[in-house]
Order: C-alpha cells, then structure tokens, then sequence
C-alpha cells in the first residue's frame, strides 16, 4: 500500500513537471517563430580543416561543416584560419557567412507566391516591381506546403539568394 503511494506521488509530481517544462519550450518556441529574422542565430566562429574539407568551429567549441562550393557561387573564399560571423537558421543550417567586419546588407523583397521550383532551386514572386525570381539557397528554406497566392517576405543575401522566408509582410531590418 506504502508502495503504491510512492508510485502515485512520483508519477503526479512526474506530470507535473512535464506539463510545465513542456509549456515553457512550447512558449519558448511560439516567441522565436514570431521574431522572424531574429530567430536566426549569429556567432562568431573561426574556419578550420575538418575531415579534408572546411568547418566553422564557433567560440563555444561547436562545429558547422561549410559548403564550399555555395560560398564561391555567392562570391565568397574562404580559407583555414578566416574569423568569420556566420547566422544559422532555426534548423542549425548555415544561412549566411562573413569575414569579421564586413558588413552585410540584406534585402526584404514582398509578393505573392507565384512559383517555387523544384527541379530549378528557386522561387518566382509577383511584387509591386512585377514578376521577380530568386534563388533558393535551401530547397527547405520554409517553402513547403506553401500554395500559390499566399504573400510571403524573402530575405536576400549579398548575392540575391533567398537565404530566409517569411510569410506575410515582414519589416525587415538590415543586418549589422
């Protein structure tokens, strides 16, 4: 009897505890969906040789693999040794990379969604400008299940590359 009384209290203050770490996260989580742009996180980091390829180890000893070939399509060399500011999305992906000091200026471009490709990694938008396309840099950068017409925010990085996206108006501010 002693026993089952042991088992109820624990499982009851076992709930509990769950309910409220489970409601704090959930909390936690709708705040940084609405931050939009902010909810990227942006560290300083310093490039490294890992594995015969570049990474970014970040000032608390975490590593981000580095895509080589999409820092030369934006323009961008990097070599072993580079102090870098880098920006992740929400998904830990890597959306933007800058030597310490440069400055960079994003764009927010808004429209409603005409196209997004699947086999030509882009996005097509109707704005006041008229039709515009820009590249994606993910294919996930938030796309799926979006339909046609619904207004979206992009955010564009240096190259024009669609590095964010954000449904609705978003007032954009430019990145320090």
């Amino acid at each position: 009897m002693r026993s089952m009384q042991r088992v109820t209290g624990f499982l009851v203050g076992a709930i509990v505890s769950g309910v409220f770490l489970l409601g704090t996260a959930s909390l936690s989580v709708a705040a940084e969906k609405g931050k939009g742009h902010e909810a990227h996180k942006h560290f300083k980091g310093e490039v490294i040789e890992k594995a015969g390829a570049l990474a970014i180890k970040t000032e608390e000893g975490t590593t981000y693999q580095l895509s080589e070939n999409e820092a030369r399509r934006q323009g961008r060399e990097f070599k072993a040794g580079d102090k870098v500011e880098v920006s992740v999305n929400e998904n830990n992906a890597i959306v933007d990379v800058h030597l310490q000091g440069e400055k960079a200026e994003h764009k927010f471009v808004t429209g409603k969604l005409i196209h997004v490709g699947r086999m030509k990694k882009e996005i097509k938008l109707q704005t006041a400008e008229g039709e515009q396309s820009f590249p994606l840099l993910l294919q996930e950068t938030k796309t799926k299940d979006l339909p046609e017409g619904t207004e979206v925010t992009v955010e564009l990085n240096e190259a024009g590359t669609v590095i964010d996206l954000h449904k609705g108006k978003h007032v954009g501010q430019k990145k320090q």
